[in-house]
């Protein structure tokens, strides 16, 4: 792939990892913020469209602090926010990333597979593309692999960003 700007927004988990080092021929941009929401980031919206320039690939991924306080409606703020990237950015590939599992006892990996079927959903009404990374961490029984998430079930270890750069890597190279 030729020299590519490519922009990553979310919560901590895109925060927390080296995109530009996993990508050093592309130019890259993190817009991760720790601990944000997805009304958060519908918040910062004209901020992240003015930083971000006119990026080839935009890469989303926010909404598991609201399911961690278990505001699982998160859907019509999601929406908004993808209709708005694409809107502003007709010749950028927009692409809305799964959320990923989670091992937290009040969680149910269920109710985060349903919100990335909406997801899904979501993305195909206003053109962007979905990429599904959460089942590349969950083995066969639906629990998250050993070793992709850190200690506190939330976060990612180093397999897990490793897994998540790597799907990442593959969709940017068909």
């Amino acid at each position: 792939m030729d020299m590519a700007h490519l922009v990553f927004i979310g919560d901590s988990l895109t925060e927390w990892f080296d995109w530009q080092e996993r990508f050093p021929t592309q130019s890259v941009l993190n817009l991760g913020i720790s601990g944000e929401t997805v009304e958060e980031m519908l918040e910062r919206r004209d901020s992240i469209h003015e930083r971000a320039g006119t990026p080839d690939y935009v890469f989303l991924m926010t909404g598991i602090n609201n399911v961690l306080s278990e505001q699982y409606h998160i859907t019509a703020a999601y929406s908004e926010i993808i209709r708005n990237f694409t809107t502003w950015w007709k010749s950028t590939t927009v692409v809305v990333q799964s959320l990923l599992p989670v091992d937290m006892p009040w969680i149910s990996n269920d109710l985060i597979r349903d919100i990335n079927r909406r997801l899904a959903e979501i993305s195909r009404e206003h053109g962007a593309e979905y990429l599904d990374i959460y089942s590349r961490f969950v083995d066969n029984n639906g629990r998250p692999k050993k070793g992709v998430l850190s200690d506190d079930g939330v976060h990612l270890a180093n397999k897990g960003y490793e897994e998540w750069a790597k799907t990442v890597e593959e969709y940017l190279g068909k």
